[in-house]
């Protein structure tokens, strides 16, 4: 889990909830959640190699500037 800190640069416990401050904690603030799922990331290098297969194979689309 990543550090947090508090507007001091003081170190906020790990508390699991809100944004990790006292008053997260006390309000019994939901979970942080991930923003990306686990299924997205996996897809990431797939879709990279196939984007790059797919540059190498389809030539170069952009139009020409006018001369």
């Amino acid at each position: 889990m990543q550090a947090r800190f508090d507007k001091q640069g003081n170190r906020l416990p790990d508390t699991g909830h809100g944004c990790g401050c006292q008053l997260c904690a006390d309000a019994n603030a939901p979970r942080y959640e991930r923003r990306r799922t686990e299924r997205t990331s996996a897809w990431s290098p797939l879709r990279r190699r196939l984007v790059q297969v797919l540059g190498a194979i389809i030539p170069n689309r952009r139009p020409e500037p006018a001369a």
